[in-house]
């Protein structure tokens, strides 16, 4: 599904994505490369949208190491690929969280 979009037909949810992107000292280099060559997804979750101009948020998780795990909430439309935001998830965190919540 991602393999089929090319890098003009990225949209960013501005100036948010910026922010996030400078505040978790992520490069939008890296970002955009996972996204058109999707080697390192290892998970999507979807959800309902709030915006009513999608019908839903596809959650990309990327697995960029050992401890380093990348969150990108996406919309899809036809011609392009918007992407809300983006969260950096150190897996080690991830794990107590699950443990937890298991309980």
């Amino acid at each position: 599904m991602l393999k089929r979009y090319q890098k003009a037909d990225l949209e960013y949810n501005e100036p948010h994505f910026s922010l996030k992107l400078e505040r978790e000292k992520i490069d939008r280099h890296e970002v955009i490369k996972n996204i058109l060559k999707p080697d390192k997804l290892v998970y999507v979750e979807v959800s309902e949208s709030k915006n009513p101009n999608y019908d839903c948020i596809y959650d990309l998780y990327f697995k960029l190491g050992k401890h380093r795990v990348f969150k990108i909430p996406v919309s899809i439309k036809p011609k392009s690929l918007y992407l809300i935001t983006i969260f950096k998830i150190r897996t080690r965190i991830q794990n107590e969280a699950i443990k937890y919540y298991q309980k």
